[in-house]
């Protein structure tokens, strides 16, 4: 059985994934945390900064017919949730099978394979997690697969300019490329889909709501996966807060 993840920051363009630098890639250097402050909460100052710097509010892009290319199992299952970590818990048990996956190919803006920043090497990180001192996360599920067994392919978006910007040190031995449009040669049983609340703006669900429709799979939320989709809207919240601001001048004048 074959494995297809697709982090929905793959369609998001950004800088600091090696993206384009553009005008302002400041605007782009935000802190990254998978709690409800930077997943809701944080999009309203973010947003609020790209109108300050008169710069468009940025979209997923390239996203529609994405799937087209892949072979998926007629009665595969797209499991979707807002975090990548929870794709660590999907095995081909879950659908009848056994053992590890033969393949999983993922294509992401980050190769969640560890990183040495925060782990010096695949045994340190697994004597972590046998421990209980460390935990299976965003950044480095991938790893619990390739313990498992499974072969791991990592396809970055054609929006990265080169591999050399940023330099990738996984801790595992892991194929990595910059996607050119080619297919695997799977046929994909499953289909995990994360839509990354952390880095991907709320002001892009409305876009992740079609891309997740239009998989040809039964789509399942993962148990346990605790999220809003969509997002409350931050565009409506700084229009709301604009008339409220010239409400109270005219008040005062």
């Amino acid at each position: 059985m074959d494995l297809l993840v697709v982090d929905w920051d793959y369609f998001f363009p950004t800088p600091t994934a090696g993206g384009p630098l553009g005008d302002h890639p400041e605007l782009y250097a935000w802190p990254v945390r998978e709690d409800a402050v930077h997943v809701e909460a944080i999009w309203l100052k973010r947003l609020r900064a790209f109108e300050d710097a008169g710069v468009t509010l940025p979209r997923c892009q390239r996203y529609e017919g994405f799937w087209n290319r892949f072979t998926i199992a007629p009665d595969a299952t797209v499991f979707y949730a807002d975090s990548n970590a929870w794709a660590s818990q999907v095995f081909p048990s879950d659908l009848g099978g056994s053992g590890p996956w033969r393949s999983i190919h993922l294509y992401d803006a980050h190769h969640d394979c560890g990183y040495k920043r925060n782990d010096r090497s695949f045994e340190d990180w697994k004597i972590g997690v046998l421990s209980g001192g460390k935990r299976i996360s965003a950044e480095n599920w991938l790893l619990a697969h390739y313990w498992n067994g499974s072969q791991v392919f990592v396809h970055f978006p054609p929006w990265r300019e080169s591999m050399a910007r940023p330099t990738e040190e996984p801790l595992i031995p892991v194929s990595m490329r910059i996607d050119t449009g080619d297919a695997p040669e799977a046929t994909f049983s499953a289909v995990f889909l994360c839509r990354s609340g952390g880095w991907v703006p709320s002001w892009c669900d409305d876009q992740f709501a079609e891309f997740l429709s239009s998989c040809p799979a039964v789509p399942v939320e993962v148990v346990g996966n605790e999220w809003t989709q969509p997002r409350d809207s931050v565009e409506k919240m700084q229009r709301l807060w604009e008339r409220l601001r010239g409400v109270g001048s005219q008040t005062s004048s």
